[in-house]
């Protein structure tokens, strides 16, 4: 897998639009830095006042960007800063020909329903980063994923409660999302391997009997298996195709019978060699 960032500038500002959560503004990209912040604590953040304009968005849409006419076909590189409490996630844009963007194409960017996962929605093709560890006090981890429904998104995986809002600009194209502290507590956590994330359902949660799982994979060609057991018991088996393998992480989704009570679910692949299994295994009651 290929890992780097990078600083990114910008200077024209792009026409956009705000769903309900926050707004989006114009602004121009500090330049972009590693640092390391202070851990968490337990009492409830301050409110933060970051730098620039714009309203921050917690619990539902954060923001949509219209990019209608973009050029833009790519996700290049990837920079992020965190001055004090304050961090700004910068994502560059690029066309089919590998050069800078003039504007960004369209976006959405949502919490997941679990709060855990900020999920930055784009309608490009390709990408030149598919996962990278960031550790920050507010960020764990991105993932760059292929979308069954076409386009890509972008995962941010929180290490605490965090509020966003976006900022575009044009010439090149680039987007920033700024995050600071939140103050709605994750109701979930994605599941990780090396190979295979599970978004949904949590460990330890209860679920329904017929429960969907969602994630994404880089299982050898994109074929994701799950295996339900109770007890000593393999009870259900069920398979999917991821949206991608080979260029980035691909998006699943499966819906699977589940017997009432206890369950031990994995959620991975089979070795090509050998037919072991390997993933993410939860353990779940079921209602």
């Amino acid at each position: 897998m290929r890992r780097r960032f990078v600083v990114s500038t910008a200077v024209a500002a792009l026409a956009i639009s705000a769903c309900a959560g926050g707004n989006v503004v114009p602004t121009t990209t500090p330049a972009v830095t590693s640092t390391s912040l202070p851990a968490p604590t337990s009492t409830l953040p301050p409110v933060v006042d970051c730098p620039g304009a714009g309203d921050f968005g917690e619990g539902s849409g954060i923001a949509r960007v219209d990019g209608e006419g973009s050029d833009a076909s790519h996700l290049g590189r990837v920079a992020w800063e965190g001055p004090e409490q304050c961090e700004s996630f910068v994502f560059e844009f690029e066309t089919s020909e590998g050069a800078p963007a003039t504007a960004v194409p369209d976006i959405e960017i949502d919490h997941l329903p679990s709060l855990q996962v900020i999920r930055i929605t784009m309608d490009i093709d390709a990408a030149v980063i598919t996962d990278q560890l960031v550790e920050t006090e507010l960020v764990d981890r991105l993932y760059v994923v292929r979308s069954l429904e076409g386009g890509m998104f972008v995962d941010l995986h929180l290490n605490a409660p965090a509020a966003g809002r976006a900022r575009v600009q044009s010439s090149p194209g680039v987007l920033t999302v700024d995050l600071r502290p939140g103050f709605l507590d994750f109701t979930g956590a994605s599941s990780v391997d090396d190979q295979t994330v599970v978004v949904s359902p949590s460990q330890g949660s209860e679920v329904e009997s017929i429960t969907t799982f969602t994630g994404y994979s880089r299982a050898f060609e994109a074929n994701v298996l799950v295996v339900v057991t109770q007890g000593d018991v393999v009870v259900t088996e069920a398979s999917t195709t991821a949206a991608d393998y080979l260029e980035t992480w691909g998006e699943f989704s499966v819906e699977v019978p589940l017997p009432a009570g206890d369950v031990s679910v994995l959620v991975g692949e089979a070795s090509p060699e050998d037919g072991s299994l390997d993933g993410v295994t939860l353990d779940l009651t079921v209602s």
